[in-house]
């Protein structure tokens, strides 16, 4: 967006053409009437009638004609909401620098290989395809710098969400992208409202001129006379990995006398040393999603309020006989608690807290403190560590200490044990591997991977490599998969996380899958951790959108002086991952009488795309996807599946809505 003009340009055609086009409605089935989306071409428009979940009416109706606004209206009845309407695109190319998983790479440093470009369309045929009771309709005539293709929109019946997409492809190698979109619409500009990074609502005139603005939630409202609308990204999937979750301002807004643009941006660059954009693989979809929430009702605060349900305003939600741990965070707490004192609320508990989290699993001496240190040094600093985890846990938020140790085993790996535990990072010549201190009990010196393995044992730690495939553990754990520490049941598996960013996936964090898949077919039984991995938090920051959190069965949050029920959760794997919209709350996967039966119990906010079974045979991956398409917004059911899977091994389920939110559970062991 920058300080330029984003319109979606139409570009000129012989009067004639429009006559000439004909939708394309193979692809489309009719369904009842009030329970479905019905499409209909009528003459020079193409017409989408649907209800809501209040059975009000509504209305889309597209432009055939090319030298015209694509939406001519979306309406309520007689009432339009929005008229005259364009939707806008913009992209910035850049090439990727290290392979497809590579998070050290920064293409905005390299300007040689950028570029940008604003959408241009002209419109060259349309179709309308059904999927399951839900129908998308495409224009084709989209033309995006090195992509082309086209826009697309998606209606739910008995919604007002509507999901647009540039559904795009290039062909270019090893190319990394960021893209901007929204709407272009016609007539004096509405009012807006959105929240600021304080969590206030804000109402006010759009203005004149263009402005970004960082907001909370990373959604806008607009209200004229007889409707209304809310505007905002797919809440995850947007959000490319970064280190720290400064909000950038990701919203924009340009008004003059008889229009209005508004939708949301990234940026070229966020002053960090690592920004690694979005990945296109040659020949890859690339669907670039907005969502618009629509209203009869001129309030544009009442459309936030209905944009917020599908991220439950951002809270992870309560789960009965669950608690909720997010975990990789380098906040330097120790070092901070002994220059600060033990009784300050550290910065990120009450923004952890609003979140919906109750366990935060923190990772110090990662660039602070001196965990290098063989002496007092490193043993104050472990003092200060458990002090202040257990002086600042209470009976809401628990705060479990854990280190990203990376030492002797390779790569970037994690350490938790089930009770604080005092060791060295080094052994110096001489030590012996344990030592015995009067105040703190054993003190371990680890000089090599054996006494890494052997105090792990010892103390009934948990080890899983952080950031797997990527990062500093690029190739990890792959060079180590024949090690004794390896393949020791206390080597618990891996984190997840989404990164890289590929929007022609319908899922999220397909790296850690990959792995995940590989080690159970190397005939091991380990476990994907949901991480979040960043370095600094406030109130203030876009952190929701790179969350990710475990629901841990726990009937009740342990205390401090009891977080081994965490270490046993974990141990078991009774738990599963999720990015907040899609719950999990009950699954089994059986295998008797030579049939495999899988059961899951779902909520969701979004409406869903699919389940998925993956499963391995020890040699080869392979999946069965189950539609979902006919699932509503704001749901819950349980469903059953037989999967036809033959001579599997393991097997683990996965949920996933149209915005690539979703829920995963833990690979399980075919039993006899």
């Amino acid at each position: 967006m920058k300080n330029i003009a984003l319109l979606m340009t139409a570009a000129l055609a012989p009067a004639a053409m429009w006559a000439a086009i004909k939708v394309d409605l193979t692809g489309y089935r009719a369904g009842p009437p009030g329970a479905s989306v019905r499409v209909e071409q009528q003459g020079e428009t193409l017409v989408v009638d649907w209800t809501d979940e209040a059975s009000r009416p509504w209305r889309a109706v597209f432009s055939l004609d090319p030298e015209a606004a694509l939406i001519r209206e979306m309406a309520t009845g007689s009432a339009p909401v929005i008229e005259n309407a364009q939707p806008i695109y913009a992209v910035t190319t850049g090439r990727r620098r290290g392979g497809w998983d590579a998070f050290f790479d920064h293409p905005g440093r390299r300007p040689e290989e950028m570029h940008s470009a604003t959408g241009r369309f002209l419109l060259a045929g349309a179709r309308a395809r059904s999927a399951g009771n839900r129908v998308e309709v495409s224009f084709d005539g989209l033309h995006l710098g090195l992509f082309s293709g086209a826009v697309a929109y998606t209606f739910f019946p008995r919604s007002r969400l509507v999901q647009q997409e540039a559904v795009v492809r290039a062909g270019t190698p090893d190319l990394a992208y960021y893209y901007d979109t929204g709407l272009r619409t016609a007539g004096p500009p509405p009012r807006l409202a959105w929240y600021d990074t304080s969590g206030q609502l804000i109402a006010a005139e759009a203005g004149q001129g263009y402005q970004a603005w960082s907001v909370r939630h990373r959604m806008v409202g607009a209200g004229w006379k007889a409707g209304s609308l809310a505007l905002f990204p797919a809440p995850h999937q947007y959000f490319f990995a970064r280190d720290v979750t400064t909000n950038l301002g990701h919203l924009w807004r340009r008004a003059g006398p008889n229009f209005l643009e508004m939708g949301v941006r990234q940026l070229a660059d966020d002053g960090t040393r690592f920004y690694p954009w979005m990945n296109a693989p040659p020949g890859t979809e690339q669907r670039m999603a907005l969502f618009l929430i629509l209203g009869a009702g001129a309030s544009a605060a009442e459309r936030l309020r209905d944009a917020l349900r599908y991220t439950n305003e951002d809270r992870f939600p309560v789960l009965p006989g669950y608690q909720t741990m997010a975990t990789h965070w380098h906040f330097g707490y120790a070092v901070r608690a002994m220059r600060e004192g033990f009784d300050k609320i550290p910065f990120f508990k009450p923004v952890l807290k609003q979140m919906g989290i109750n366990i935060a699993m923190i990772m110090d001496f990662h660039g602070d403190g001196h965990p290098q240190d063989t002496g007092q040094v490193r043993l104050e600093e472990l003092d200060a560590l458990f002090e202040a985890c257990r002086a600042q846990s209470d009976p809401e938020f628990l705060i479990l200490p854990a280190e990203e140790a990376n030492v002797h085993l390779g790569g970037h790996w994690a350490l938790f044990f089930p009770r604080p535990v005092y060791w060295y990072h080094r052994r110096p010549e001489g030590r012996p591997f344990v030592t015995t201190d009067p105040r703190r009990g054993n003190l371990y010196s680890t000089g090599s991977a054996a006494d890494m393995l052997e105090l792990v044992r010892r103390e009934q730690g948990l080890m899983w490599q952080t950031h797997p495939r990527t990062k500093g553990s690029t190739g990890y754990p792959d060079l180590i998969r024949h090690t004794d520490y390896f393949l020791d049941p206390r080597y618990f598996g891996a984190g997840w996380k989404q990164m890289p960013s590929d929007l022609s996936s319908p899922r999220l964090g397909e790296r850690s899958f990959r792995l995940l898949d590989d080690m159970n077919n190397w005939g091991l039984t380990k476990r994907l951790l949901g991480e979040v991995d960043v370095f600094r938090i406030d109130e203030t920051h876009e952190l929701y959108a790179h969350m990710n959190v475990n629901y841990l069965r726990l009937p009740s949050l342990p205390s401090f002086d009891n977080y081994a029920a965490v270490a046993q959760a974990l141990e078991k794997g009774d738990y599963f991952v999720t990015t907040g919209e899609v719950l999990i709350p009950e699954h089994s996967i059986e295998y008797r009488d030579g049939r495999t039966r899988a059961r899951a119990s779902l909520r969701w906010t979004f409406p869903l795309r699919m389940a998925e079974a993956v499963w391995g045979d020890g040699v080869y991956t392979k999946r069965r996807t189950i539609a979902l398409a006919e699932t509503p917004a704001f749901g819950r059911a349980d469903y059953e599946w037989e999967i036809p899977a033959g001579e599997w091994k393991w097997m683990r389920l996965a949920v996933w809505d149209v915005a690539a939110n979703g829920a995963f559970t833990l690979p399980v062991r075919r039993q006899p």
